[in-house]
């Protein structure tokens, strides 16, 4: 950010070259648990997600961490709805208001009956705040039952770990993974997205888990 106004020196060009490879690298970071089961079963009828995940085969990692209103959230606690589940920075300017936008495409598609519950997972813990979260929120237009899970740096690099995601850089520059779950009402990781989402079928697969036997 520092470089803007003044001209571009052949070390500046290369640091920025340098910082577009690694956010590439970073943002296309697969969950190991989803490279290894993409392509080995086929896709069960119904789900559309860019991966597919047989069912009862991955358990979805259990955390406890608070949210946006200070409330701790588990997955184990939510047994018996699906889940959503991603990984955002609430000041990021770049991939995660795109993947908001996306995420409250897909409420409004499914509307407010739909047991669906989005939890994001902070990859900003330094910079998060309750009010920078629920203003994320308010610009993307969530509704439902949504919840912004922060906690401490060590209890956050378990989580990112447990899901496969890749978090580097400062505060202000934070590279992550970009990934999407969808966790079945048994506790299943059974979709997932690496990069963008198609809001259309992310709420034909919560449709189709919806309407699963328990």
């Amino acid at each position: 950010m520092g470089m803007l106004g003044r001209p571009l020196t052949w070390l500046s060009l290369s640091a920025l070259a340098t910082l577009l490879l690694l956010a590439l690298l970073v943002v296309r970071v697969v969950s190991p648990r989803l490279a290894a089961t993409a392509g080995s079963a086929p896709a069960p009828s119904g789900l559309r997600a860019d991966i597919v995940i047989p069912p009862k085969s991955i358990p979805a990692s259990d955390f406890t961490l608070p949210d946006q209103d200070g409330k701790p959230v588990s997955v184990s606690a939510l047994r018996g709805r699906v889940l959503a589940i991603t990984f955002l920075d609430s000041h990021c300017k770049q991939l995660c208001p795109l993947a908001g936008d996306q995420l409250g495409q897909a409420q409004r598609a499914l509307g407010p009956a739909a047991r669906l519950t989005l939890l994001v997972v902070s990859v900003a813990p330094a910079t998060d705040t309750p009010d920078s979260e629920r203003a994320f929120a308010a610009t993307h237009r969530w509704s439902g039952d949504w919840h912004w899970l922060v906690g401490t740096p060590d209890q956050l690099a378990a989580v990112w770990k447990d899901y496969g995601i890749a978090v580097q850089g400062t505060s202000d520059n934070v590279l992550h993974s970009t990934v999407v779950y969808l966790v079945d009402k048994n506790g299943f990781q059974r979709a997932g997205w690496d990069g963008a989402i198609e809001p259309d079928l992310l709420a034909h697969d919560v449709r189709f888990l919806e309407s699963a036997a328990a």
